[in-house]
């Protein structure tokens, strides 16, 4: 930890990682992937959820930045690295927080399984272009 710095972590990898995660969950819940599918779980309208925007944003960039510094402490400097830390941290919190769900608040195992898909996705695309 002596040797790490919030210095050494690549900004400009940090801006894409973020907006790639965004836009692969706004992709992930079009009404031709998952959207019409999560909105008949949820009974929820599929429309532009513009009060979602600044703290998905905010939510998605969190994420990202605390990959980054997760990658920069192993001492990760490849893709593949990254993309296996991004994985392990989605397997190790987001699953789990997502498995309370579908115990506790009963969600039904399709809501559970696109959630936890679109989380796959953003994490593991983040964490191989954190790691390279």
């Amino acid at each position: 930890m002596d040797n790490f710095h919030l210095t050494d972590i690549n900004l400009y990898a940090v801006f894409i990682a973020w907006i790639i995660h965004t836009v692969s969950g706004l992709l992930w819940f079009q009404p031709k992937l998952f959207g019409n599918e999560w909105s008949k779980l949820t009974g929820k309208e599929l429309t532009p959820a513009k009060k979602w925007l600044i703290p998905g944003l905010v939510g998605h960039l969190a994420m990202v930045f605390v990959l980054v510094i997760i990658i920069n402490l192993a001492n990760i400097g490849n893709g593949l690295g990254g993309l296996l830390v991004g994985l392990l941290c989605w397997i190790g919190f987001v699953v789990p927080l997502e498995i309370g769900e579908l115990i506790w608040e009963k969600i039904p195992s399709k809501l559970f399984l696109i959630r936890i898909g679109n989380q796959f996705i953003g994490m593991g695309i983040s964490g191989f272009i954190l790691g390279a």
